[in-house]
């Protein structure tokens, strides 16, 4: 009996030995182990590049951004980018890092010009305060190929595309992209406000917001007056917008072969093959006869409008208010109160928190469009020493002409002056 014991306890401590060595991975085979495998060839990958990566930033706020990386073997990247002239033409040096998590991670883990589209001080991006462009430093892999990656943002779920650049892309990628923007760019030398491009015999009013690189159209479609924005990016073509305007049968998803003649005033491209033009002009092309009375009748917080002054020529504070002392900015007040059942507006200057002074005005709505201010007069006392700024910036807020009113987001508008279109006033 003890001899068939000892036999069963010997028989199980071997099967027990063989489950054992059938369950334990063999060496490289525990999932850390892959995982840290897998890192190891995402890096041997990027830094086998001699030549760098192309790269294209999607944040999630909006539009595209162009990058050349070059990533070295002791963790640190050199870095090109498109986001401005400097960080065209000086290469910035950081580190970075490959990480475990979900799904294997990039990290950017010190600051280059990535960070600053995700940089919280909208100063640096011309994004939102506390988000900047809403864009990451940090990205999962997606895809992986020889010759391209794509990842994700793990935090604004950001995408950027990265292409093995070859050796003549390491030397002209961002110049030549360079190039495009500056072509482009071209437009904001224009001293007129409107903006229309012109393809085959069709005209487009056109705004485009080269800070947060966002486009909107405005066009007759037939059945009225359209809008339509769309951020867009640069190519080594010209200008590719995120999301393609499609009219009928007419589709914009790009501008091509981008020339910009500061003598005419004009930005030459192509679109699907045929010659155009974006050209300044005194007017719109299409108006939306409803904008003026939208505006009047609906401001940002239900009751007024704020605005910092007007710009001339694209020179802000052209009536210099910021020289008075204490002033804090300007509230356009549509039906501040009436006179006898009449309403009237008011454009109050705002000093520390309370309205001082202001010109009062009745509004009128031709059938064209425009919005006209007739002065009724000045509610309020205007110190002596203020009254040459504020005499001026009146007759401009009540000029005869008008304005004509273009709405820049679902929450703000522009009134462009009707009588030459080189001045200007935003609200929001």
């Amino acid at each position: 009996m003890r001899k068939f014991l000892l036999f069963g306890l010997l028989l199980v401590s071997m099967l027990s030995a063989c489950d054992k060595d059938d369950n334990d991975p063999a060496p490289g085979e525990r999932p850390d182990e892959r995982l840290e495998k897998t890192l190891g060839e995402y890096k041997s990958q990027l830094v086998s590049a001699e030549h760098g990566w192309k790269a294209t930033l999607f944040p999630e706020g909006g539009a595209g951004y162009s990058f050349l990386f070059r990533f070295l073997e002791n963790d640190r990247v050199v870095t090109l980018s498109d986001i401005s002239a400097a960080a065209a033409t000086t290469p910035l040096e950081s580190t970075y890092r490959l990480k475990a998590g979900q799904q294997p991670s990039l990290l950017f883990d010190t600051y280059t010009y990535l960070h600053v589209l995700a940089d919280p001080d909208a100063s640096k991006s011309g994004g939102e305060w506390g988000q900047g462009r809403s864009s990451d430093y940090e990205f999962s892999f997606e895809e992986v190929s020889p010759d391209s990656i794509v990842l994700t943002g793990n935090y604004n779920g950001s995408r950027l595309v990265l292409v093995r650049a070859t050796a003549e892309e390491a030397s002209n990628y961002i110049p030549r992209i360079n190039e495009q923007i500056l072509a482009f760019e071209g437009i904001n030398n224009f001293s007129l406000y409107f903006k229309q491009l012109t393809i085959g015999g069709q005209s487009f009013d056109i705004k485009v917001n080269t800070t947060l690189r966002t486009i909107t159209f405005t066009y007759d479609d037939g059945s009225g007056v359209k809008s339509f924005t769309t951020g867009y990016y640069y190519t080594l073509e010209g200008v590719r917008l995120l999301q393609p305007l499609q009219i009928g049968d007419l589709t914009i998803a790009s501008f091509n072969d981008l020339e910009y003649q500061a003598a005419q005033s004009r930005v030459d491209v192509t679109v699907n093959g045929v010659t155009g033009s974006i050209r300044e002009a005194s007017k719109p092309a299409n108006i939306d006869t409803q904008l003026a009375r939208a505006f009047y009748n609906n401001p940002a917080n239900g009751t007024y409008w704020l605005t910092e002054g007007f710009v001339v020529e694209g020179v802000e504070d052209a009536f210099q208010l910021s020289t008075l002392p204490d002033f804090s900015l300007l509230v356009y007040w549509p039906k501040f109160d009436d006179v006898e059942g009449t309403p009237y507006d008011l454009m109050g200057f705002v000093f520390g928190n309370s309205i001082r002074y202001g010109p009062a005005a009745v509004p009128s709505f031709p059938r064209d469009g425009r919005i006209i201010f007739q002065e009724l007069g000045m509610l309020g006392e205007v110190p002596a020493e203020h009254a040459p700024i504020i005499e001026a910036f009146t007759k401009q807020w009540t000029d005869p002409e008008g304005y004509y009113v273009v709405q820049t987001s679902p929450s703000t508008y522009d009134l462009v002056s009707a009588k030459d279109a080189k001045t200007w006033i935003s609200f929001e």
